[in-house]
């Protein structure tokens, strides 16, 4: 059996992950010995041979392979797809991709394998808009906690779609909030603003060609511990806005902020912003930074480029 678990929303990828891991555990594994995970520089031999492996004093064997669909080429496909194809039916192999869905699926081993084997999916993509606002809703209720329809959405602007810091921030203000709701003036006085909430700053900076105001707004974020790796997330995430306000601008100069919200499934603010920074930016341009970031996803996962070194590259190529 295999299992693809994958989306560009890394939190939920990686929980569900673990969920997995756990159930299989509980039900298969509680001594640990029939669970294997790869990631990194992939090894074929290293792991076919625990894919092909029968269980040690067990029924199944479960072998977890970290963003293996994403970096093999095309060349190198025909190998790995005979050696994931005989593996014995006591083997459940999960792949774990963390590349955006659209681009994912069209991966020609993404593709043979659907064709060649009994696959099952789990798909997360980012979340946004609505779907963003109830996800926020449904943790803080797990959480034992309650929140006002103005709480959440001050929670959701001020953190955005990122789901590692929106879990934190929920779970210090159901444990502020007590048996009380969340309000907005608790997610205002308790909630650091994320990168997400602040790179409007970045973009107004980067679009408005103030050079050294972006450098610092970039480095602050550094200091206070922001990891590039989101950092390039975050800034790809914005490119794409950009690009598809820029486009909706191309077609319909008169077009307003809820127009672009609901078609990209944004809050109306946030689509507000993009409208204007798109204004300062062509097409061409910004199609060029899309393209060179799918280049830097490549190159990060294979090693051939450091995230910082592809941030500041980003940040010079939208600024130029």
């Amino acid at each position: 059996m295999l299992i693809f678990i994958y989306g560009d929303d890394t939190f939920r990828v990686q929980e569900k992950v673990r969920v997995m891991k756990d159930a299989f555990k509980e039900k298969f594994d509680p001594t640990g010995m029939n669970t294997a995970e790869y990631s990194g520089k992939l090894v074929l031999g290293d792991v076919i041979q625990s894919v092909r492996s029968l269980p040690f004093l067990g029924k199944k064997r479960m072998i977890v392979i970290r963003d293996l669909i994403d970096v093999t080429e095309k060349a190198d496909m025909k190998v790995w797809v005979e050696g994931l194809v005989d593996a014995p039916d006591s083997s459940i192999v999960v792949f774990w991709e963390t590349a955006e869905p659209s681009k994912l699926e069209k991966k020609p081993l993404f593709k043979t394998l659907q064709e060649a084997a009994e696959v099952h999916h789990y798909v997360f993509p980012q979340l946004q808009g609505a779907e963003l606002g109830r996800w926020v809703a449904k943790r803080v209720r797990d959480r034992g906690g309650s929140i006002d329809v103005a709480g959440q959405r001050a929670l959701v602007e001020r953190v955005g779609a990122d789901l590692w810091q929106m879990d934190q921030e929920i779970g210090k203000l159901v444990a502020y909030a007590g048996e009380g709701q969340i309000t907005p003036m608790m997610v205002n006085d308790l909630v650091h603003a994320s990168f997400e909430g602040k790179i409007f700053g970045l973009i107004d900076a980067i679009s408005q060609r103030r050079t050294n105001e972006a450098i610092k707004l970039l480095q602050k974020e550094r200091w206070s511990g922001a990891n590039d790796h989101y950092l390039l997330t975050m800034l790809g995430r914005q490119v794409r806005i950009l690009l598809g306000a820029r486009a909706l601008l191309d077609s319909d100069p008169g077009a307003g902020k809820q127009r672009f919200a609901d078609v990209m499934g944004l809050h109306p603010f946030v689509a507000g912003k993009a409208l204007d920074q798109a204004r300062r930016f062509s097409i061409e341009s910004l199609r060029n930074v899309h393209d060179k970031l799918y280049t830097f996803d490549y190159q990060l996962k294979t090693g051939q480029i450091a995230a910082d070194l592809a941030v500041d590259l980003t940040t010079i190529d939208l600024i130029t």
